[in-house]
């Protein structure tokens, strides 16, 4: 008895034995072309046949053939060779280490091929009872690149991510500083986490921003910071505080006498790394540590570098400040725009900076009278 013979679009597939094949015609030369599909199963059958049918209404037939020949490659085998590729930042790789080990210990010998959207939604949830819905946010974003990969270079034919969808995560306390919670921190901390602190309160950057501060990015002329985003090279211009510049022209003098006395310059660089072999690096742990002391002395859960970051946007739209000030200054990404250099910054900015010069006045007249 033959066996019933199924169809979608260009492409007819049919059982032959245990196996099951395709054939369809040549669109240029009308000569019947076969291809075994390498299953027992019709929904893979149907799958593996409608994948040839795109190929086919594609205009890239030569596609089939590499999908043929891709179809033993494990999921392990394609995430390595996405994050040799990937854009993803140092930081952004960093953070997604243990998300990377977690998904290959599941899926690492699977043919990649052979896993369903069910099979990544069941995993997707099942992260979810003993996660937060933002992982398990994180864990799709990861798996949609690699899946995304592997479609673009033949490896699969259906991304099983496509229609999972990211869960609205809850809306975060915003965790800030009071200004008088800011003073007490900084009567704790030591000099080194003061000045960092103490910076990027004034100036509402990213930790890392400021870490990769070259002496290049600081116009003190013109009082201003040259703030390089590497991830999608976007600069903003952000204004000195009296705080700011002052701490800034302490440390240049400090380098110059370095150098005198020394003989040697670290001039380039504001933050000593290892590249530095005279400098004394301190390390992001005893920072770390400083700030779990600092905020167990004054009685709050948390202090991170981050904090400040809040904190800076926090005391600026309390006391006026527009979300476009915010944008601008801070570099946040509410709107879909691409900032890029501007030679001036507006006046409008300079005055809203102008409110940490206020605050910091009215802290130094409070200790004078102590």
């Amino acid at each position: 008895m033959a066996s019933r013979k199924y169809h979608t679009g260009r492409v007819t597939y049919h059982k032959r034995g245990n196996r099951w094949h395709a054939y369809w015609r040549d669109r240029t030369t009308g000569k019947l072309k076969t291809r075994a599909l390498d299953t027992t199963t019709e929904r893979m059958a149907r799958q593996r046949a409608k994948e040839i049918n795109e190929a086919i209404e594609g205009g890239s037939e030569d596609r089939i053939d590499t999908l043929h020949k891709n179809r033993g490659t494990t999921f392990a085998t394609v995430m390595e060779a996405y994050l040799k590729v990937t854009t993803w930042s140092a930081s952004t790789l960093e953070g997604n280490r243990a998300r990377i080990k977690h998904i290959n210990e599941r899926w690492g010998q699977r043919v990649i091929a052979s896993i369903t959207p069910h099979e990544v939604g069941a995993y997707l949830h099942d992260l979810l009872r003993t996660r937060s819905i933002a992982t398990r946010n994180r864990y799709l974003a990861v798996l949609r690149k690699v899946f995304a990969y592997a479609a673009e270079n033949a490896l699969i034919s259906i991304d099983p991510t496509t229609g999972l969808k990211q869960l609205k995560e809850p809306e975060k306390r915003v965790e800030a500083l009071t200004p008088e919670q800011f003073g007490q921190i900084m009567n704790i901390l030591p000099p080194y986490a003061q000045i960092i602190m103490g910076l990027l309160r004034d100036t509402g950057m990213r930790a890392g921003e400021l870490h990769k501060l070259r002496w290049r990015h600081i116009r003190s002329q013109d009082r201003q910071i040259v703030v390089e985003n590497p991830k999608n090279n976007e600069l903003r211009l952000v204004p000195m505080s009296n705080y700011v510049f002052d701490t800034f022209e302490e440390m240049r003098q400090g380098l110059e006498f370095e150098q005198t006395q020394k003989g040697h310059s670290r001039a380039t660089i504001i933050w000593p790394d290892d590249s530095d072999a005279n400098a004394v690096v301190i390390p992001p742990i005893e920072i770390k540590k400083s700030l779990a002391v600092a905020a167990e002395k004054i009685g709050i859960p948390k202090l991170t570098r981050h904090m400040m970051r809040h904190t800076f946007a926090t005391y600026l739209g309390a006391n006026g400040a527009t979300d476009m000030d915010l944008m601008d200054l801070g570099g946040w990404k509410s709107v879909t725009m691409v900032r890029r250099y501007r030679k001036v910054v507006d006046d409008r900015l300079n005055s809203v900076i102008d409110l940490f010069n206020t605050q910091n006045s009215r802290e130094e007249t409070s200790e004078d009278s102590e």
